[in-house]
């Protein structure tokens, strides 16, 4: 088992993340689009990405602001990122998110994906986040959108993780969508999404989780693992029929948008 007092770092996931994890062709510049609008990011704005990983947001939103920085433990992960650069104003850091090596209120904004859910110092991430933002700065929370079906047709891998007793490390599943304002945090904007849609065939969604694909399954035994794909297999087919054949499956990318919170 992995230990569940350290984050969850991607080494695993480099070789393989951006074709698991990137989005359908032109869909991502719409979500920097609407990060840059949540934010109310201009080409003046210097943000800061917690676990900018392999850059799947921050290239594209570099076109919209001065600069992205971004920190990451993985250093195979920002391999990958560099590989991908060019031109654009990405600067990565390896570094933790708890002990973020920045000056106070140096940032108009902090962009965090899907990412407090493996930190076990979480509220000392927001902490920083907190001390690196500038008076008027904004936390953007966001993440792949999994209601009304989302990215698996209502079947998480995280939920059907979970049904196997394992939790995640950083905030629990349950506190995801709203842990922030449960922090003090003031919503500064209501919350802004945009609809896509993938199409694949559902054996392709079982195969991810017998790989370990998803960080979910980084931390179940075989036992846990073999029972989660049964229960995968068993819910797909139940919801589309077959497991062979194309399907298209709604899905999407929210942003909630936070200042920090008052003294």
């Amino acid at each position: 088992m992995a230990d569940e007092t350290q984050s969850v770092v991607f080494d695993r996931a480099a070789g393989y993340y951006d074709a698991t994890r990137g989005f359908p062709p032109g869909i991502e510049q719409r979500v920097a689009e609407l990060v840059a609008s949540a934010g109310a990011l201009g080409p003046s704005s210097r943000v800061l990405e917690i676990g900018i990983g392999t850059g799947r947001i921050a290239l594209p939103l570099a076109g919209h602001v001065a600069q992205v920085a971004g920190v990451d433990l993985s250093a195979a992960m920002l391999s990958q990122l560099a590989a991908k650069r060019g031109a654009r104003r990405v600067d990565p850091a390896r570094a933790d998110a708890t002990r973020l090596p920045f000056r106070d209120a140096c940032f108009d904004a902090v962009l965090a994906v899907h990412v407090f859910h493996l930190i076990p110092r979480w509220r000392d991430v927001l902490a920083e986040v907190a001390r690196v933002l500038t008076t008027d700065g904004v936390l953007l929370h966001a993440a792949d959108d999994q209601s009304d079906g989302g990215s698996y047709s209502g079947v998480s891998p995280h939920r059907i993780a979970a049904e196997q007793g394992v939790e995640n490390v950083g905030v629990p599943r349950e506190r995801l969508a709203t842990f922030p304002e449960e922090e003090g945090w003031r919503v500064a904007a209501p919350i802004q999404r945009i609809r896509f849609s993938r199409t694949l065939k559902p054996q392709a969604l079982v195969e991810l989780m017998e790989r370990r694909v998803w960080s979910a399954t980084w931390r179940l035994s075989d036992e846990q693992l073999a029972l989660a794909v049964a229960k995968l297999r068993a819910d797909l087919l139940a919801r589309h029929g077959a497991l062979d054949r194309d399907v298209e499956i709604q899905t999407g990318f929210w942003v909630r948008s936070y200042r920090k919170p008052a003294r």
